[in-house]
């Protein structure tokens, strides 16, 4: 998944999956109240708001987007859903398990010519959440976004680099409650909510088009 995506505010008037209601009311009132841009670009170490579940009720938490571990030279914003399970290190995040919202994501499409167009994926669903998990290092919240294997039409658009074909984790809302319990701790309980979006689910515009005699 590209490093770029269109985070989003809630609206007052929009209804609320249920596990929003165990928010604190001051926190509620803090996200309804928003009025500025509902539709705000996101980059890696950017501070991008997320829930997750304590106890009995939903926080709602701004943290840093992407982590750099001490064996890797790179920042990493995104977690290979595969290695949630598999991998000793980011098996050790599999209980802090996030929702982020979001509106829309960038993934860059590399063309015959050698260039490369700038593709938007909006979701058709405005009340749309990636799959995430987050960490702590050095008093320093982060999080990441989980990926997966690309549908067909996406691995059309992310079709070069080192982790072409991949997509983000979308959490549909029937396996919300379930993917934020950290309770739920069986490894196939937590894959089987790993749901890859379908192509019918998003709207794709290409920002770099060259218009032609022929439209």
């Amino acid at each position: 998944m590209c490093n770029l995506l269109s985070w989003r505010l809630f609206l007052a008037n929009e209804p609320k999956e249920p596990w929003f209601n165990h928010l604190p009311k001051e926190t509620i009132d803090e996200i309804l109240k928003q009025s500025g841009q509902v539709f705000e670009f996101k980059y890696p170490k950017s501070q991008v708001q997320s829930f997750q579940l304590v106890g009995e009720s939903v926080i709602s938490s701004t943290d840093h987007w992407g982590t750099k571990p001490s064996w890797c030279p790179d920042l990493l914003t995104n977690t290979k859903s595969e290695k949630l399970i598999a991998s000793p290190f980011w098996g050790k995040f599999t209980k802090n398990r996030i929702l982020v919202p979001v509106h829309s994501f960038v993934e860059w499409q590399a063309q015959k010519t050698g260039k490369k167009h700038k593709f938007e994926i909006t979701f058709k669903n405005p009340n749309t959440f990636f799959a995430g998990i987050w960490g702590e290092e050095d008093g320093q919240r982060w999080i990441t976004i989980l990926t997966q294997v690309a549908n067909e039409k996406m691995k059309t658009i992310h079709n070069s680099g080192d982790n072409k074909h991949r997509q983000p984790v979308v959490m549909p809302d029937h396996f919300q409650d379930a993917w934020l319990d950290p309770k739920v701790t069986n490894p196939k309980d937590i894959t089987d909510l790993l749901y890859q979006f379908a192509p019918d689910e998003t709207i794709e515009v290409d920002h770099n088009r060259e218009e032609t005699l022929f439209g």
